[in-house]
């Protein structure tokens, strides 16, 4: 199919909404050249050359603020490679969301830039899936689910390479699936400032990474590492490891320049000083929750 603009508007808005969707539930950026190559293979278009995008991703978000003027800025999350910012074609439309008209000429120059980013990415991340599934709705007229939602999440993680990555919880134990599922349903309990967190369990990072929980909050997202009362001190030294690789990558996948990731062991049984001085050491936190748990 040619990339016209006619064709374009009417067969690439919806499913670049949708693969911006799966990125913002998973706190990340798709560059502009995954969104190409994206449309490419996947949506049958013939090769769309590098500026064409900005259109693409423009007139959809523009398609969506005809239908809710206050929607997120979704667009702001299609970044150029090199610098993971959006490029100028955002800064018209964070001008008018947060008023100052200088960001439309100015662009990435104007001294309120990154402010005005991190404020819009805020917007972004902190919509649900269910948030986005109505929105999809009234500005396409289609039908999106949440099973369609997690499909798209896996599928820009997806890679060819049989690397010996498992997924799946093959060979999990009932009381670590209990702890996980726990620990994903009441953040709260483990942190009152966590109350209002969006929380899923069994999260793959884009390095194909999976985490127990994560929760992603207004002003920052916190990985979960949990070990169940079956673990033993190797395996508590192996899950502040991973809390720190997982800290990492969330890290470097979170867009906003002030974006904070914390990190959390959580446990069923007491730490020992070894254990404690290594989470003080790589400054994660931990929790145990009760064995008992109603």
């Amino acid at each position: 199919m040619k990339p016209t603009n006619e064709n374009l508007e009417q067969y690439a808005h919806a499913p670049l909404m949708r693969m911006l969707i799966a990125v913002a539930l998973d706190g990340s950026t798709m560059t502009y050249g995954e969104g190409k190559d994206r449309l490419e293979s996947e949506h049958d278009f013939t090769t769309i050359f590098s500026p064409k995008m900005g259109y693409i991703v423009g007139s959809m978000i523009d398609r969506v603020l005809w239908e809710d003027d206050e929607a997120p800025l979704l667009n702001v999350l299609m970044v150029n490679q090199g610098t993971r910012l959006p490029s100028d074609g955002a800064a018209g439309y964070m001008a008018d969301r947060f008023e100052i008209p200088g960001l439309r000429e100015k662009g990435t120059d104007h001294p309120r830039w990154e402010e005005c980013f991190d404020d819009a990415a805020h917007e972004v991340y902190e919509y649900t899936a269910e948030d986005w599934i109505d929105l999809y709705q009234r500005t396409f007229g289609q039908q999106l689910t949440v099973e369609e939602i997690a499909a798209e999440r896996s599928r820009r993680k997806a890679g060819s390479e049989e690397d010996g990555l498992k997924y799946g919880r093959i060979g999990e134990g009932p009381n670590h699936e209990a702890l996980r599922l726990w620990v994903k349903d009441n953040p709260s309990l483990i942190n009152t400032d966590y109350v209002d967190c969006r929380s899923e369990t069994e999260v793959t990072l884009d390095s194909a990474d999976r985490v127990d929980a994560v929760y992603y909050c207004d002003d920052r997202v916190v990985v979960l590492e949990v070990k169940s009362r079956d673990s033993n001190e190797a395996d508590f030294r192996k899950g502040v490891f991973q809390c720190v690789k997982y800290r990492a990558v969330q890290s470097a996948m979170d867009v906003r320049q002030d974006g904070y990731v914390e990190a959390i062991l959580v446990t069923e049984t007491p730490i020992t000083g070894e254990i404690r001085d290594l989470l003080r050491l790589h400054d994660i936190r931990h929790f145990q929750a009760p064995l008992e748990r109603n």
